[in-house]
């Protein structure tokens, strides 16, 4: 994320901010709760019923995430200004856990996962290109998830 943004982020989170509480990274990232098999999987169904004449995708929603010691900050992104539009979910951090990352020819992702509620995961994306470095930053801060012995 440049300059730009990431201060456009900041004056949109301090607003939110405890005393005492500070960001600890912030990052441009991409989240979807939809695979990438399955966004194939409706391209392709789209393409047949329409007979070639359609095809979609299903593109996953620009964010802007901060991190703090004790709570995650999410906005929607406004591509035309570069700037967060709105927020859209604060997630306390006590119970929130991710997976490993995995590492992919496009971009980097983990799953979020909030164990208090049991809810399904949510996917972030980060880009390959520049993304590294606020991957690395976004999940030192948040602990992985550890697997359960059957």
């Amino acid at each position: 994320m440049n300059a730009r943004r990431r201060r456009a982020l900041l004056v949109a989170v301090t607003e939110l901010l405890e005393p005492g509480e500070q960001v600890g990274a912030t990052a441009l990232v991409n989240l979807s709760e939809v695979s990438f098999r399955k966004n194939v999987a409706m391209g392709i169904a789209a393409a047949v019923l329409s007979g070639g004449a359609m095809s979609m995708a299903m593109a996953p929603q620009p964010m802007y995430l901060a991190v703090t010691g004790e709570r995650l900050f999410l906005f929607q992104a406004n591509q035309a200004f570069a700037k967060p539009d709105r927020l859209v979910g604060v997630l306390p951090l006590e119970n929130l856990k991710r997976t490993e990352v995995k590492r992919g020819l496009m971009k980097y992702s983990f799953d979020l996962v909030d164990e208090a509620r049991e809810s399904g995961a949510l996917r972030v994306f980060f880009p390959r290109i520049g993304g590294g470095r606020e991957l690395d930053a976004v999940a030192q801060l948040i602990p992985v998830l550890s697997a359960v012995a059957a």
